[in-house]
Order: C-alpha cells, then sequence, then structure tokens
C-alpha cells in the first residue's frame, strides 16, 4: 500500500478512529497490529523475516546487560554480526554472485549460468540498521533494553517508518512508545497538512520527473550529447521530492497519532557545501554513520589525514547501503571525494566562509555535484561511467529545457524558501488550529494537483534500497 494511494487512505482512515476512540492500552496493540498488517501487503514471506529478526534483536539486547567482561562483548559482536550478514544474505549476495561471474569471465573462464533466487525485503536496509542502533544503544548503557516484548515490536515495526524511515533512534521513539499518547487537535491539523504536502509534491514532482528521467537516460550510449546536464538536475529533485515526501508523510502520520518524529530533511539544495548538505539530507542516515561509524573509528582525533581516511570508509560504506551494484560503490567513493576536496580546501584556507560570492557559487557547485553523482546510481557496469563523462564533455542545449519542468517544481522551491525564511527546524505550515487557512492551502494542492499530476502511481524512489 503507497501511502498516494487510496487503498491506504481507507484503510488508515478505519484503523485512525478506532485509534483515536480506544484506551492508550488497546492503541499499542492497535499499532503493532496495523505495522505487521501494513508489512505484510508488500510480501508475507518478507513479514515472517521481519517478525524473526524483531523476536532475534529484542531476545539477544535483554541478555546483554547481565554480561560482563569478555562474553559481553562476544554476545554483542554477534548480535551485530548478525544483523549485517541477514542484511548482506538477502540484498547483497545476488550482487557478489554476479561479481563472481563478471571476475570469471574477465580471466577468460565461462560465466555462472545459473543464478540464484533471493527475496529482497523491502525496507530492509532501514529496519536492519533500526535494530543495530538499538543493540549498539544497549551496549553502550545509553538506553535499557525494553522488557516488555510489545514495546520493542511496536519500534521495529512502527508502519509510517517502516518502509523508508527516518531511522528513528530508539532513544527517542521507545520513550513515547511507552508513554501515553495524547492527540490534540494541533496533532491533526499538523499531520494532515504534513501528510497532504509529502503526498502532493511526491505525486506533482517525484512522479512526473520519474518519467521524463526513464525516457530521457534509458541507455547512456543514445543520448543527446549533453542532456545529462539537465537530466542530472532533474534525477535530483526527483529523488529530493520523492524521499522527503515520505518523510512528511511518515512524520504527518506519527503526528496525528501523537508521535514525533525526526525531521529528515532540512532545505539541503540551499547548502553552500557538502558538510553543510550532508547535515541536511536524509539527517537520519548522516547521523547514524557519523555515530556509529565515524567516530567509532576515531572521527577527527587522530590528525586530518587519518579524519578523511575515516570519511572516505563511511561514503563507502553509505554507498553499498544503498545498494547492490557497482553504481551504488561508484557513487559512494565520489560522494567521499567531494567531501574530502571540500574539507582540504578549506583546511588550506581556499575557502572564505564570509564570502557572499563563494557561498553562492558553492551552492550551484554542491548542488550540482550532489546532482551529477545522482546519474551513477543508474550504471549497471563500470564501463558505462565511461559514457556518462563522454555525455558530459559536451555543453546542453538549453532549449531541451522543458518550461513545465521549471513550472512544476516551484511549488517545493517556494516552500523550502519560506521555511528558510522562518528558519524552522522542522516542516511547519503555521496552521495549528486554523481550519480556514487549512482548506485555503488544500484547495491550492488540490488545484495543483489537478493541473500537473500524472494519472499513473509509482513507487517510493527509496523502495530499492
Amino acid at each position: 500500500m503507497l501511502f498516494n494511494s487510496i487503498s491506504f487512505l481507507s484503510h488508515f482512515l478505519f484503523f485512525y478512529l478506532i485509534y483515536y476512540h480506544v484506551s492508550d492500552r488497546i492503541r499499542k496493540y492497535l499499532l503493532l497490529s496495523f505495522g505487521i498488517y501494513f508489512y505484510s501487503q508488500w510480501n508475507i514471506n518478507a513479514t515472517v523475516l521481519l517478525l524473526f529478526s524483531v523476536i532475534f534483536n529484542y531476545s539477544l539486547a535483554r541478555y546483554i546487560p547481565h554480561l560482563s567482561g569478555k562474553t559481553r562483548r562476544t554476545l554483542f559482536i554477534f548480535g551485530i554480526t548478525s544483523n549485517l550478514l541477514y542484511l548482506g544474505v538477502f540484498k547483497y549476495f545476488i550482487f557478489v554472485w554476479e561479481l563472481f561471474s563478471d571476475l570469471k569471465m574477465g580471466f577468460g573462464f565461462p560465466g555462472l549460468v545459473w543464478k540464484p533466487e533471493i527475496l529482497l525485503p523491502i525496507g530492509i536496509s532501514f529496519y536492519t540498521f533500526h535494530n543495530i542502533s538499538y543493540l549498539i544503544e544497549v551496549y553502550d548503557e545509553r538506553i535499557r533494553p525494553c522488557k516488555n516484548f510489545f514495546t520493542f515490536a511496536i519500534y521495529d515495526l512502527f508502519f509510517p517508518l517502516l518502509l523508508l524511515g527516518p531511522i528513528e533512534r530508539p532513544g527517542n521513539l521507545i520513550p513515547q512508545i511507552e508513554s501515553k499518547q495524547i492527540i490534540t487537535r494541533e496533532n491533526i491539523w499538523n499531520g494532515i497538512s504534513l501528510f497532504i504536502w509529502g503526498v502532493f509534491i511526491k505525486s506533482t514532482i517525484a512522479d512526473p520527473f520519474s518519467r521524463y528521467v526513464e525516457i530521457h537516460a534509458q541507455s547512456f550510449e543514445s543520448l543527446e550529447p549533453g542532456i545529462l546536464w539537465i537530466v542530472a538536475p532533474v534525477i535530483a529533485f526527483q529523488v529530493y521530492a520523492d524521499f522527503f515526501g515520505y518523510s512528511l508523510c511518515a512524520m504527518g502520520l506519527a503526528e496525528m497519532m501523537g508521535f514525533r518524529l525526526m525531521n529528515n530533511f532540512k532545505r539541503p539544495f540551499f547548502s553552500s557545501n557538502p558538510s553543510e548538505f550532508w547535515s541536511k539530507w536524509h539527517i537520519s542516515l548522516s547521523t547514524w554513520l557519523r555515530d556509529y561509524v565515524y567516530i567509532k573509528l576515531g572521527g577527527n582525533r587522530h590528525g586530518f589525514f587519518r579524519e578523511n581516511a575515516n570519511l572516505m570508509v563511511v561514503w563507502f560504506l553509505a554507498g553499498i547501503w544503498h545498494g547492490a551494484g557497482y553504481g551504488f560503490v561508484i557513487w559512494g567513493v565520489y560522494l567521499g571525494l567531494c567531501l574530502v576536496l571540500y574539507r582540504c580546501l578549506k583546511h588550506y584556507g581556499l575557502v572564505k566562509t564570509k564570502s557572499r560570492f563563494q557561498s553562492l557559487l558553492g551552492t550551484f557547485l554542491t548542488f550540482y555535484s550532489f546532482s551529477l553523482g545522482l546519474l551513477l546510481f543508474r550504471i549497471q557496469s563500470p564501463s558505462e561511467t565511461y559514457l556518462i563523462l563522454r555525455n558530459l564533455s559536451h555543453l546542453p542545449n538549453l532549449s531541451s529545457i522543458p518550461l513545465m519542468i521549471l513550472i512544476t517544481t516551484l511549488p517545493l522551491l517556494v516552500f523550502d524558501l519560506w521555511q528558510e525564511w522562518k528558519d524552522t527546524d522542522r516542516p511547519n505550515f503555521f496552521i495549528s488550529t486554523k481550519p480556514f487557512s487549512f482548506m485555503i492551502m488544500f484547495f491550492f494542492f488540490f488545484l495543483w494537483f489537478s493541473l500537473f499530476s500524472p494519472f499513473g502511481k509509482q513507487d517510493f524512489f527509496y523502495f530499492q534500497f
């Protein structure tokens, strides 16, 4: 069930009418039941695997505080390794199999004819990192393990963020699950407005842009010279509207139920450098990698060279996390190099933080470097990197930029400019208890949706991760 579908809306409305009127204790069982039902609509076998993961991590975390010394550490490493193997088998085994086949062919041997078929559970990267963070927090004694199995199960099966995150920290979400949910009129209005805005930008920006990208980037060999200079920013807005749209829907649904999820995006396209960009884009993943990988590797405590080496490791892992394929590995290395290059320029005094011109130029270069990097997601083999570079060696024909593309991005740009002007920490329509303002906004979105929305619906872009 897609968030932007009649099927989901009808199911959620039925669920919410019951949820709103029952006691807090009953709400917990409703949340867990609906989470299982929601995920099972994608694949019942994947649901069984998810429930197994829930039981495994809950049981393991209960034992860790009662152990000490080497035994405690061994059990913790076993838990982390098991989660990584779980992710690796279902997400990366096919890629490793194909890589081995390619290597055989590269040395003159016949490739592997048979190819195994392995189920890829949707959202596996998100909920596996969810569980790893829980085990780390328990091991480091930042939180106590859940005594109540249903509390942990709701944490792992909380349906607004189950498929695409954000990768919510246990220290934020679990206490909310354990406490009583108080739903106010403000919660309802803010939640509905966030949900509508998320569906709106998904349907009127991400989906049409997805079709444009598919038409203009089907094969890197047959592209019009220089067209990727135009396609790249379209992909950037497609991914942003798609993933930001899902995050808004998740935040809105959670707020309607009395929960507060972290904000996953904070106007990233206004960032003037790569460091700022990654503090505002997919914040839950960036901070996860910072806290659980970068800092564990030593962070910036062992000199400038080691600091940048740690960053390259982090971004290599970020590339692999996004998907099993050549393009994702190259993408991670590319973004790591962009970040290291900026840090080197700053380290040697070549970046003036108070320069208005450098800030504007940095915003343009940061946006375009990210946009060009997204082309790497589409690479099926390393040789296609050369085709991308060959296309980018030509100047684009500016007349190829469709006016509709520029018009379609306006609502999202205006909204982000408004939020930047208000300097909000979270997306906010400032509607609260003002239904009249809400109705005006709703009518505007409905009109724009009627004019520019495609009839068909696309899966969320990050479902593949």
